[in-house]
């Protein structure tokens, strides 16, 4: 496969950065949709049935990943991802027009819970396409950062949505923010659409199914061997998969072919394989993620309501302080932990962040929950996002080489968005709930307990099954590759793009012509 064009993939990253713009905004403005969409009510109640409904988005977050990524695997990933972004402008569009409680009055409700599920429909499938999107297109070496730059892109997406929040909290009176005010960032979010009409028409698709028995001959023959260049080939060369081809032994007729799709296998469903196949690296992926979707979304979309509205005294600018908090500790470092990953390995890198996170995070939100020291809050906020990237930015490459292409999108879809259904969408509405029945610092304790769940899906899962380690790289060695190394091309993985076809087993050859998983 080849690299796209710096142009096509600042468009998947652009689309990806507006789209997250477009989903989480519901979150800034929480609580003002909760005064406008349902009945006057005492307490917090109206928030907690507000945060309950960005909840229900994520119910059907599984729906269109399951959907989108059966689009992904089975017609191409830039499909799936022009069709997300489609299914996020449209809706987004539509609640800043739905009419409030005081106008149509259930009815409201039940319109805002239709155009938030769409939303999660399209979200649900966006962020692994555009994930799959662009990293596969990277240099094997660099996936860890490839796959950092895709998650920093939706963080700026959510940062966006803050700095627009707090630009419209400041310059608006409250009664303004009610009646038109929280609908402007809404009607902003067709612009998402534009980055989908590109995507359509001047990306090509390029196929993800590519066999390493349709290199041409010629290639094959003028391509230079491993004898011939000393026993180290190039680091990013186009010829990775003719040079592993001719390091290895000569294949016999009866080694199946692992890529069925490659193979003509038109009844191959990623789906099946995804649940069946690949079940338990699946069930792993609904348990890695819950982690970066608790701490995400109770430390920087949830945290600046509660600095706002349910810390006394309430801290100043406490949207202000999220947005830079989320730039600093988030966006700005997130390539980091990529590139670690690349160096140390992901399990290393993520475990680190994992167990930091549990042990911080009810730290953190005593320090905000004290209220009225800015600077304490800013300080706890960041440095939550500093240890949060070590385990999130890692996070959906290691998925993504716990798969084989064929079944990749829709495997990682399905895992990441059960993750999402069950902790990232409820995780506001139990957080405030906890706040009124425990305490101010439970939340805190509430994602301790959330760590130890990912820490234990992220410790089970086996590690680089169709990574760049298992292609020929040394994860200690900053992506260092030799001839020697190709014996870890087993059973499908992937070289430069292209998957090898199955090798036969050890008792179907000689001892010594042998190859050895690494």
């Amino acid at each position: 496969m080849k690299e796209r064009s710096l142009t096509q993939q600042i468009a998947g990253v652009a689309g990806n950065v507006l789209e997250w713009y477009d989903f989480a905004v519901f979150g800034f403005f929480g609580d003002i949709i909760g005064e406008v969409f349902f009945p006057p009510q005492e307490g917090h109640a109206a928030m907690v049935e507000s945060f309950a409904v960005f909840g229900g988005a994520f119910l059907m977050r599984p729906v269109g990943g399951v959907m989108l990524g059966y689009i992904g695997d089975k017609y191409g990933r830039k499909r799936a991802l022009e069709l997300s972004i489609f299914l996020m402008a449209f809706p987004t569009f539509t609640m800043g027009c739905l009419p409030g409680y005081d106008s149509v009055g259930w009815v409201s409700i039940l319109l805002l819970a239709i155009t938030r599920m769409l939303q999660g429909m399209s979200v649900g499938g966006q962020l692994m396409s555009s994930a799959v999107f662009t990293v596969e297109a990277a240099p094997r070496h660099k996936w860890g950062q490839a796959g950092s730059y895709v998650m920093a892109s939706a963080n700026f997406g959510t940062l966006l949505g803050g700095l627009v929040a707090y630009a419209l909290r400041e310059s608006l009176t409250e009664e303004q923010l009610k009646s038109w005010g929280w609908r402007v960032p809404f009607w902003s979010g067709i612009i998402v659409a534009v980055f989908g009409i590109y995507i359509k028409y001047y990306v090509e698709e390029e196929s993800h199914l590519s066999s390493a028995s349709e290199i041409s001959p010629s290639e094959s023959e003028s391509a230079p061997t491993a004898q011939s260049t000393g026993g180290d080939l190039p680091q990013d060369s186009s010829l990775d998969v003719v040079e592993a081809r001719k390091a290895l032994p000569p294949l016999p007729a009866s080694a199946p072919n692992n890529n069925r799709r490659a193979s003509g296998d038109n009844k191959f469903n990623p789906i099946h394989d995804a649940l069946f196949v690949n079940g338990i690296n699946t069930l792993c992926c609904a348990l890695v993620p819950m982690l970066w979707c608790c701490g995400f979304y109770l430390g920087f979309v949830w945290l600046a309501v509660f600095m706002v509205d349910l810390v006394d005294p309430p801290i100043e600018n406490g949207f202000f302080i999220n947005s830079w908090s989320l730039l600093i500790g988030v966006c700005l470092t997130f390539p980091v932990g990529g590139i670690l990953s690349d160096m140390y390995g992901r399990k290393r890198v993520m475990t680190i962040g994992g167990l930091g996170l549990m042990l911080w995070a009810p730290i953190a939100i005593y320090v905000i929950s004290a209220g009225g020291n800015s600077w304490g809050s800013f300080f706890a906020q960041v440095s939550m996002g500093l240890i949060m990237s070590l385990y999130g930015s890692p996070m959906l490459t290691l998925m993504m080489e716990s798969f084989p292409p064929e079944s990749r999108l829709t495997s990682i879809s399905i895992g990441y968005n059960i993750s999402q259904a069950l902790i990232g969408g409820m995780t506001p509405s139990v957080a405030t709930l906890l706040v009124d029945k425990v305490g101010l610092v439970s939340p805190g304790f509430y994602l301790s307990i959330i760590c130890w769940l990912s820490l234990i899906g992220l410790w089970l899962m086996p590690e680089g099954q169709w990574s760049a380690q298992g292609a020929g790289y040394n994860s200690r060695g900053g992506g260092e590759r030799r001839a020697s190394d190709t014996r870890g091309l087993l059973n499908g993985e992937e070289v430069g793009g292209l998957e090898m076809s199955r090798l036969s087993s050890s008792e179907e050859r000689p001892a010594s012509d042998s190859i050895a998983s690494i």
